[in-house]
This record gives C-alpha cells, sequence and structure tokens, in this order.
C-alpha cells in the first residue's frame, strides 16, 4: 500500500492530479471562463466524497496556470507534472489561491476565520493573476460568519473567484444561495464504480467496493482497513478494532466511518428477513452515535451498548 497516513487523506484533494468524472460540468466551467462568462462565486453541493473539493481544484489549477509553461491539460483532465501553480499550492506558496476547510474538532466555521477571507480579498494579486478562496464545508457557517460571508460575496473584487461547497443534506441560507450559481454534483452507478476502481488503483488499496458509497467515501474505508489491517477480518472485528482505533484518536472522521459501515450493514440485512427488528436496531444506533457526537455522551458506554445491540460481544 502507498505510505498515506489516514488523517491526511482528508487533504489528498488537493494532491489529486487526475478529474474522474464531472465532463461535462467542468468543460462547461472551462469554456466559460475563456469567454470571460465564468461567474466569480460558484456552489458545488453533493454528498460526501463526491468529488466537489477535487472538481473545485483542477478548476483552480486550470485558471491559476492558464498561462504557464506547463499549463492544465484540459483534454485529459490532468495537472501536469511540474505545474507551477500545482507546486505553490502543495507547498503552501500560492498567494492567489487560500482553502478553508471546518476543523474537525470546532464543527463550525467562525466570524474569525471569515475575517480570513476578507483580508485575503483585500490584498494584492500576485502578477496579476486572479484570486481565488474555495470555503469547503460551507454548512458548517453559524449565524453570524454566514452574514459575514454574504457581505463578501455581494462585495467581492473584480478578478476574483470565490468557490463554495457543502454536503446537499445540510443547511445553507438561501440568500447565500441565491447570490452564488450553483453546481449539484452527482454520478450515475456505473461512473460511481468506475471512479472506485481508478481511485483503488491510484492508492493501491484493497479492492473493496461497498454498495451504495461515494468514491471518495469507499476509499477512505479501503484506506482505513489497510491502515489497521483489518481487510480480511469479519464484520465483528473490523467493529471492535475501528472503535478501538476511534478510543485512541478521536478522530470524528473514523466515527463517521463506523457509523457508514454499520449503515451499509443493515441496508444489506434489511432485504432479508427480520426488516422491522433491524430497522428498530438501526435506528437506536443512529440516535447513539449521533448522541456521541452531540452531547459527548461517554463513548466507550455508547460503543458497548451499539455492540450489543450489533450481537458482538
Amino acid at each position: 500500500m502507498s505510505d498515506i497516513n489516514f488523517q491526511n487523506i482528508e487533504t489528498q484533494n488537493r494532491y489529486q492530479k487526475f478529474l474522474y468524472g464531472y465532463e461535462y460540468i467542468f468543460n462547461n466551467l472551462v469554456t466559460l471562463y475563456k469567454k470571460n462568462k465564468l461567474p466569480n462565486k460558484i456552489i458545488f453541493n453533493g454528498s460526501d466524497g463526491i468529488g466537489k473539493a477535487t472538481l473545485v481544484y483542477h478548476l483552480t489549477n486550470f485558471i491559476l496556470s492558464n498561462n504557464e509553461s506547463n499549463p492544465y491539460d484540459v483534454d485529459a483532465k490532468e495537472i501536469q507534472q511540474n505545474n507551477k501553480s500545482y507546486l505553490d499550492l502543495v507547498n503552501n506558496s500560492n498567494f492567489n489561491f487560500k482553502h478553508l476547510k471546518v476543523d474537525d474538532y470546532k464543527k463550525i466555521i467562525s466570524i474569525e476565520e471569515t475575517r480570513e477571507i476578507i483580508n485575503f480579498f483585500n490584498k494584492s494579486s500576485i502578477n496579476s493573476k486572479p484570486k481565488i478562496f474555495f470555503l469547503e464545508g460551507a454548512e458548517s457557517l453559524n449565524k453570524n460568519s454566514s452574514n459575514s460571508i454574504l457581505k463578501i460575496l455581494e462585495e467581492l473584487p473584480d478578478n476574483n473567484y470565490f468557490f463554495l461547497s457543502y454536503l446537499e443534506n445540510k443547511f445553507l441560507l438561501d440568500t447565500i444561495k441565491s447570490r452564488c450559481f450553483n453546481y449539484r454534483l452527482f454520478l450515475s452507478s456505473k461512473e460511481t464504480r468506475l471512479i472506485k476502481e481508478k481511485l483503488i488503483t491510484q492508492y493501491e488499496t484493497n479492492k473493496t467496493i461497498i454498495r451504495d458509497l461515494t468514491p471518495g467515501t469507499n476509499i477512505k474505508m479501503n484506506i482505513l482497513f489497510d491502515e489497521l489491517n483489518i481487510y480480511e477480518k469479519n464484520f465483528s472485528e473490523k467493529i471492535l478494532t475501528m472503535q478501538n482505533f476511534y478510543l485512541d484518536e478521536k478522530y470524528s472522521k473514523i466515527l463517521d466511518l463506523i457509523h457508514i459501515y454499520i449503515e451499509n450493514y443493515f441496508a444489506k440485512n434489511l432485504e432479508k428477513n427480520n426488516f422491522f427488528k433491524s430497522f428498530r436496531i438501526r435506528k437506536k444506533i443512529n440516535n447513539i452515535i449521533h448522541n456521541i457526537k452531540s452531547i459527548n455522551n461517554d463513548i466507550k458506554s455508547s460503543f458497548y451498548e451499539i455492540n450489543l445491540l450489533l450481537g458482538i460481544r
């Protein structure tokens, strides 16, 4: 397996040189930019792991590397080797681009963090290139930071772009949506499987393809299985190992993946016998995990309760 730290997979989209899927949307955005008609405020929404951030990073590279010696390869949908804008970005030295993502432990984007956006747009551009800000996880804005974002959107300077993404099943103020051009990202089942296969090959993980998961979530699950060496283990052993890992790391994405894996397990069982029994158990587990996240219930006792419901000893 490639030497990938699991927590770093959350930021792998900035290093992803290949754009899988979304050819029509990307080509449309490129055409609009070439005609000087690209909206400078765009929202991308869709499921977690559907490819929102990767699409934004590729659009950003196309824009910023437009006049460089190794520009973005539009035909191949690929960031070129030695692309200057890309190298500057991964080295945190691209002063025309900034990315803000909700901190995994704070859960919200604060008013102080939105001031970073204002400061960014108030600074002069480098080499007269466009300036691009990417706010990932806009569903995590609170009331005050949402109002701050509205003000930024209303006063965005020329030659500046503000890209936002949010989860489609989460809340975002209609007033923010109304000030932006909106793209909803989704994939067909065929596209989803093909992209999963490409990511599995690229990341050299086990070949597990879990039904109903987005490509990004599936590859995170694969990497977690590899990191914990549980690919060959049964359902109970996987759950217990992931729970112990979460107790050590306290990293909420692990809890999300445990929840997803249990949900997928029940999705299969709900097609079989004991439909109503499985449904009730699933609902109880959902409530327990929600309480872990929202009111910080004792984690060990919560896991114990989940395991009893699952029949894990």
